[in-house]
């Protein structure tokens, strides 16, 4: 997903706070938003409503979540780097000098039909918008219009984390530091390095989401394909003692029909056979044809994709040692009773 906005981050709280990379931004629009709704005040004597309509202005919804995100309390359950374990994350809302006000500007109301009087009302709804702007940013951010979030974990230790982010002139808010890292809060491969045979798989997937975090997509692309190129390769090696697969053959093929030849034989996953007439082609593409942006946009679909195969590998590991634990206990039980 694209976040251009502050607001698309509504419910994505972690994500903002320990994933979101630097020096990335969402902008915060200071214009009013309007809602409506209507109200029956009576009835005539043909019992028809007599109908009063109501336009709220509201504060922009971006300025909406900047509140919320700074002044309330925060409770989220992530993956702590020092306890190397998920639990209850806090972060207590600023205590501000200045209560802010309700979100509500002004409403205007009409029954029939609107006046001029409405213009006035847009007018002195943008104005005041901008100004409880003002004065939120006065008082949550410093005077180099920097914010540091502080937050710490519910263990015994309290361990502290802090984000820190920077309002630019023309109100976009970007993050400039973040204490642990990114990578240090990355705690998505921990269960697939039991299972994979080339440990440095994981390790160029750290390394894609180093890129991802400096805005090097297309390098990031480059590290996603030669992971998928080594988790076929990988299967291969799996396959070649138990099946008759050609190897020179195998070698010569083109990517989309390893997996098919691999899939065959039963040695790749299943979500891997389907995605595969086309996330080889979409990885192999950014190297000439995409953009830094467009591979930045594109590169965690593609990242979870790659997790999906390795969570499927993990189930097929899990599965056939289940299968000889089984078979063996069956053995030991024809022997015995033999």
């Amino acid at each position: 997903m694209q976040y251009e906005r502050l607001s698309d981050f509504a419910g994505k709280g972690p994500y903002l706070l320990f994933d979101f990379p630097l020096y990335n931004k969402g902008k915060i629009n200071t214009s009013a938003e309007t809602t409506e709704d209507m109200e029956i005040l009576d009835y005539n004597e043909d019992v028809i409503p007599n109908i009063v309509n109501h336009i709220h202005f509201l504060e922009n919804k971006d300025v909406r979540y900047l509140k919320t995100l700074v002044t309330q309390d925060k409770n989220f359950y992530y993956y702590c780097p020092f306890c190397k374990r998920e639990l209850q994350i806090i972060h207590k809302g600023y205590e501000l000098e200045n209560e802010l006000p309700e979100s509500l500007l002004t409403t205007y109301s009409y029954m029939f039909s609107m006046s001029d009087e409405f213009e006035e009302y847009d007018e002195d709804a943008a104005k005041l918008s901008v100004k409880r702007f003002k004065e939120l940013i006065d008082q949550i951010f410093d005077e180099n219009r920097v914010l540091q979030m502080n937050l710490e974990c519910t263990s015994k230790d309290k361990h502290k984390f802090y984000v820190i982010f920077q309002l630019s002139e023309d109100n976009y808010l970007m993050k400039t530091g973040q204490y642990p890292s990114i990578l240090d809060f990355d705690n998505s491969l921990k269960e697939y390095k039991k299972v994979l045979k080339d440990k440095s798989v994981t390790k160029e997937l750290t390394n894609a989401e180093i890129l991802k975090t400096h805005n090097m997509g297309v390098g990031a692309f480059l590290y996603l394909r030669r992971i998928f190129e080594k988790l076929i390769f990988e299967q291969f090696e799996q396959a070649k003692p138990e099946n008759n697969i050609d190897e020179q053959a195998f070698n010569e093929a083109k990517t989309q029909d390893k997996v098919k030849i691999l899939h065959e034989k039963g040695f790749v996953p299943t979500y891997l056979a389907e995605i595969n007439p086309f996330i080889y082609a979409i990885l192999s593409k950014s190297v000439h044809q995409l953009s830094e942006t467009e591979c930045n946009l594109h590169y965690d679909t593609l990242r979870e994709a790659i997790l999906k195969i390795l969570e499927e590998k993990v189930e097929m590991e899990r599965k056939e040692k289940l299968k000889k634990v089984t078979k063996n206990d069956l053995n030991k039980i024809h022997t015995k009773l033999s």
